[in-house]
């Protein structure tokens, strides 16, 4: 069993079989997408049986200022931040503090109205409580005051019968999870994830929201494509950068990432301490949904808070960002066209790539297929 990460990057590379040339190869490939402007600013981390494989940083948090990428510069990552909700709600679930198919109403009692009164905590998991999109101009209007947001959402119809679709929920998961979660614990999210995750494994530099977003800390966002400009603007605003949002605000470091999966890979223990048993572990990355994403208009694969490996076999046309080794033993998270995290049960991969520019939905998943592809061909057992 792997207790901790060790940080001596590269010092490993044959023993954990991985080829020095394949490893050579990622450094360059993740080089060179820098300097052709594909990422302004990234951080990487591969690993390999809890060895530290490679670790780079290229180019600036803030390209005007200069401000150089360092392996303790911050990133926001979207939507990773879904597989950190999920494993606050499996404590939870642990503690016998919530149930799976009990509904979020039982939890969250104005929750319960409008069709919402038997949307259970698993359909949320699984993105198909049947509210993908609801409320979201309300919620971006709202993101800095918490009850007015949920109070909002709990009060929101349906747009889909609970677990009749499945619909990637980009915001209304953390909110809805969110909400259960502090309920049921009687802490807001950020700090019961402070509490029980974050604190225990150090990640010191991870949080779900920001008090000193000015600070050279924090990686600004850009823009590669037209349409992603007033995301970058409006994720670029203080008042934004410093409010909870729980599926999309996490703030951490490729290393830190990567410390929570190695985690995970451990079937919840890291560094003599458990947080979770193994059997929740297996569970919250087992296959829930296989099938089509109304919202992402492509064949997925759902854990519960996670994403799962395989897409080239499920959408041969697309780039798979995981890479051709996924599988669906493969889980992690993509972060809305800039970043992805992801662990491997087989090979005891970890790989997470940070990046401060949206690219095109194509563009961002062949960015990632490159330094996959990279990864899985360095393997050399």
């Amino acid at each position: 069993m792997i207790k901790s990460i060790s940080l001596n990057s590269g010092s490993s590379q044959s023993s954990n079989g991985m080829s020095s040339i394949g490893v050579k190869r990622i450094s360059e490939l993740f080089e060179n997408q820098f300097q052709e402007g594909i990422s302004p600013g990234a951080q990487l981390v591969v690993m390999r049986n809890g060895q530290m494989i490679l670790e780079q940083c290229v180019g600036y948090a803030n390209t005007k200022k200069k401000h150089p990428i360092s392996p303790e510069t911050r990133f926001l990552t979207f939507s990773i931040s879904k597989s950190f909700i999920s494993a606050c709600v499996f404590k939870l679930v642990e503690n016998d503090l919530v149930d799976l198919d009990g509904s979020v109403a039982e939890y969250w009692p104005e929750f319960g109205s409008q069709g919402k009164e038997v949307v259970t905590v698993r359909q949320v998991l699984l993105h198909q409580a049947g509210l993908p999109r609801r409320g979201l101009l309300g919620q971006i209007l709202n993101l800095s005051n918490w009850e007015k947001l949920t109070d909002n959402l709990a009060k929101k119809k349906l747009e889909y019968l609970p677990g009749g679709k499945t619909a990637y929920h980009a915001l209304n998961f953390g909110f809805i999870l969110g909400e259960v979660i502090r309920r049921v614990s009687g802490l807001p999210v950020n700090e019961y994830l402070q509490k029980e995750l974050l604190t225990p494994l150090g990640m010191v530099n991870t949080s779900l929201k920001t008090t000193d977003y000015g600070s050279n800390s924090y990686a600004r966002l850009y823009s590669g494509t037209f349409d992603h400009q007033f995301v970058a603007l409006l994720f670029n605003s203080p008042n934004v950068r410093a409010a909870v949002i729980p599926a999309a605000s996490l703030h951490s470091t490729a290393r830190e990432i990567a410390i929570f999966f190695q985690m995970l890979l451990n079937e919840g223990q890291y560094d003599g301490i458990r947080y979770l048993q193994p059997e929740t572990v297996q569970l919250a990355t087992s296959l829930g949904f296989e099938g089509f994403d109304e919202a992402l208009r492509r064949t997925t694969r759902w854990g519960y808070g996670f994403y799962l490996g395989g897409d080239h076999t499920l959408n041969p046309d697309l780039p798979d960002g995981m890479g051709k080794g996924s599988t669906i033993d493969t889980f992690g998270h993509y972060g809305q066209r800039t970043s992805i995290a992801y662990a491997d049960k087989n090979s005891g991969l970890v790989v997470v790539f940070l990046c401060n520019q949206f690219l095109s939905s194509y563009d961002y998943k062949n960015r990632l297929r490159e330094i996959s592809d990279a990864v899985w061909d360095a393997i050399e057992d």
